[in-house]
């Protein structure tokens, strides 16, 4: 019963997981490696680049090939502990399920690139002037709003159990 309330956040998830690689086998199919095509001069483009490092490429110009193993290990051990998680949480409660597919959905598209290729596909990537933010994807958009919405959410839960 749980889980049939639960049924649209795991389309959300599959969804998510989608979207993400559809995105980025659209981008490896019309980019070589480290191309760009300028969107919004001065402030974003499209930029291919291959990460096998961590989160904002932490560990990418790593000599190690351990590395990767590590990386792809820890983040599958931790989308297993969200799902855990996720099947624990009561279905009233619409806005930690809904973070926790946006974080699920996001990782296991990670995941994917990095079991099928060794590598996570980066493509989104906004800059003003020298100062560029670490190329990211959308699994990597959707783990980030997702975390945000989990931080309110407990934000909001703190501030109504003190009244």
């Amino acid at each position: 019963m749980i889980l049939q309330n639960k049924k649209n956040y795991f389309l959300i998830i599959g969804i998510i997981i989608f979207l993400d690689q559809i995105s980025k086998f659209i981008i490896k199919t019309k980019f070589d490696v480290y191309d760009s095509i300028n969107i919004f001069k001065g402030f974003f483009q499209i930029f291919y680049a291959k990460n096998s490092g961590a989160i904002w490429g932490l560990f990418h110009n790593h000599s190690n090939s351990i590395i990767p193993k590590i990386i792809t290990l820890t983040s599958t051990i931790a989308v297993l502990i969200l799902i855990f998680f996720f099947l624990k949480v009561n279905p009233k409660h619409k806005l930690e399920l809904l973070s926790l597919s946006f974080i699920i959905g996001g990782a296991i598209g990670n995941i994917t690139d990095r079991i099928h290729q060794g590598f996570v596909v980066d493509f989104l990537d906004f800059y003003i002037k020298d100062y560029h933010w670490p190329t990211f994807n959308i699994a990597d958009s959707f783990i980030t709003i997702g975390v945000i919405i989990l931080a309110i959410s407990i934000w909001k839960g703190n501030k109504s159990q003190q009244n």
